[in-house]
Parts: C-alpha cells; structure tokens; sequence
C-alpha cells in the first residue's frame, strides 16, 4: 500500500522523467495544485499519455501487483472538474494501491 507522500513522490519521479527525455520543456516542482491535465498543464496529450503508463509501471513496481489507471475511476476529477490535480491523482493511487 502506497502513502499519500510516496504517491505525491512517484509522481514528482514521474515528471522528472518526463523532462529528462525532453517530453517536457522544464522542470516541474509539483504541488496539490499542479495541474497534470487541463488547462495550464504542462503535459500535451504524447506527454500525458506516457506520464499515465509511466505512473502504472511505477506503481505496479513499487506495490508488487499490476495495477492501472483508469482516469473516469479518479474521484474529484469527473466531479464538475475540468482538471486533474497533482492532489487527486496521489489520492486515487493510494486508493488504487489499497484495492
């Protein structure tokens, strides 16, 4: 089972990644309200795309089971949301991690 901080730490790994193959222009410091999808995010849909499947292989190493995302799954993000928050996603991949 991940913790709230060890989410909120993959997905700063995950970001750092992406920046590192150049899927990303600049570093990116996360906090709760860093916007990961929507408008002022700084991933376009390629860079999204492969943050998604490197966060599941992340998790799905870091728990020892296969586990992946499903964004219409992420409570507070198809509620009235328009954008999906560094908060959320940790929030639902500790639910994630505990199914």
């Amino acid at each position: 089972m991940l913790s709230l901080e060890r989410s909120h730490q993959l997905v700063q790994d995950s970001m750092a990644s992406l920046r590192r193959v150049g899927l990303i222009k600049d570093d990116v410091l996360l906090t709760d309200d860093t916007v990961l999808l929507g408008t002022g995010s700084h991933l376009d849909s390629i860079a999204f795309v492969t943050f998604v499947t490197d966060i599941e292989e992340r998790v799905s190493r870091e728990t020892g089971r296969e586990l992946y995302l499903v964004l219409t799954d992420i409570h507070g993000f198809n509620t009235n949301k328009t954008q999906l928050s560094a908060s959320t996603l940790a929030q639902y991949l500790v639910k994630l991690s505990e199914s």
